[in-house]
């Protein structure tokens, strides 16, 4: 894998460049699920966070690919509430 390493539930990614799967300023996916079974190799379903209808499945290898997606920071409402109030000051 060009990334290397194992994708985890929970993981956000969003395109790398502009392809049939996004653009990098476009939607970002949440990994759900891992699939491996009848998979020669293993697969992560993506859900829209924006868009919960829209799901995706790619191989775990092209998303450690950082020319095709780029790993997206979690960011809880907490964690930018307390950014702005920090900011405030």
């Amino acid at each position: 894998m060009a990334g290397g390493g194992e994708v985890q539930i929970g993981e956000r990614f969003r395109s790398a460049g502009r392809t049939a799967f996004g653009h990098p300023r476009g939607d970002v996916f949440e990994v759900s699920g891992i699939r491996v079974d009848g998979c020669i190799v293993p697969h992560a379903l993506l859900v829209n966070i924006a868009d919960t209808v829209d799901h995706r499945l790619i191989s775990v290898d092209a998303l450690r690919d950082h020319n095709l997606y780029l790993p997206v920071e979690f960011q809880s409402v907490e964690s930018v509430v307390q950014l702005a109030q920090e900011w405030r000051r």
